[in-house]
């Protein structure tokens, strides 16, 4: 099965870690974030949007989820700053597993 994995960083619901400390990984089945020995996994089925997220200079990708003993806030930080590519790459690499990104 084809997966992909992406370098950056991520926010939660009192937690932040800065590129390169996070990892998001996935394939069409399911999504994963891990950094600093947390882990966080998102099946498909509980995935209820992806979204981009702009921060002060970073562009990053909101995950909504239904899963409750996860965060509800969850962004993972593609690009370092908003004008590189690294959430375009992103955003292409999970629409070819059929997520939609808005």
């Amino acid at each position: 099965m084809t997966t992909f994995t992406q370098t950056g960083g991520m926010i939660t619901d009192g937690f932040f870690a800065s590129f390169p400390l996070a990892k998001l990984s996935g394939d069409a089945e399911a999504l994963r974030l891990t950094c600093l020995g947390r882990e966080y996994h998102f099946p498909w089925s509980c995935i209820r949007g992806l979204h981009r997220h702009r921060g002060w200079f970073s562009v990053g990708l909101r995950i909504e989820h239904t899963q409750d003993e996860l965060p509800e806030f969850v962004v993972f930080w593609a690009s370092v700053f908003f004008w590189t590519s690294g959430f375009e790459k992103l955003r292409m690499q999970l629409e070819s597993f059929g997520y939609e990104v808005t």
